[in-house]
C-alpha cells in the first residue's frame, strides 16, 4: 500500500470508527491508534522529504546565492542565524539542516550557526 493511499483508508477508518455505535471505552482505544497512525504516517513522509532533501545534489546557482547572500555576514545571535538559514532554505526550498551544513561545508558557517561566529569573533585577528 503506498503512503497517500495508507493515510486515506486511516482516515477512512478513523471516520468510520468516530461514527460507530461500538461501545465508547473501545471506540476511545481505536480513535487513539489510528490517530497514533496518523501521525506516525506523517512523520514518516516529513523524514523522506528532509533525506530527499538532504540527498539533492546543490547546482552552481544555489552555491552561487549561497556565497552572495553569506559573503562578509556574520551572524550577531541565535535569532539571526536562524533567520539568514530560513531565508535560504525557502528560497532555495531546501531543508534548514541541510542549508546550515552545506553553508558550514563553504566555511561560510559565521552566517548562519552562532556558535561558529561567536568564536570567530572571539579568536584574534592576525
Amino acid at each position: 500500500m503506498q503512503k497517500s493511499d495508507r493515510a486515506t483508508a486511516l482516515y477512512a477508518a478513523l471516520k468510520f470508527v468516530t461514527g460507530s455505535s461500538a461501545l465508547s471505552e473501545h471506540r476511545g482505544i481505536l480513535i487513539d491508534v489510528l490517530l497514533q497512525a496518523l501521525q506516525d504516517e506523517g512523520a514518516a513522509v516529513e523524514l523522506e522529504k528532509e533525506a530527499l532533501g538532504r540527498l539533492k545534489k546543490w547546482q552552481d546557482d544555489e552555491i552561487a546565492l549561497f556565497q552572495a547572500f553569506l559573503k562578509d555576514r556574520v551572524a550577531r545571535n541565535w535569532q539571526e542565524a536562524d533567520e539568514n538559514v530560513m531565508y535560504l532554505a525557502t528560497k532555495l526550498q531546501r531543508d534548514p539542516r541541510s542549508v546550515r551544513e552545506k553553508a558550514t561545508d563553504m566555511g561560510l558557517g559565521v552566517g548562519v550557526d552562532y556558535t561558529i561566529a561567536k568564536a570567530h569573533r572571539e579568536e584574534p585577528h592576525r
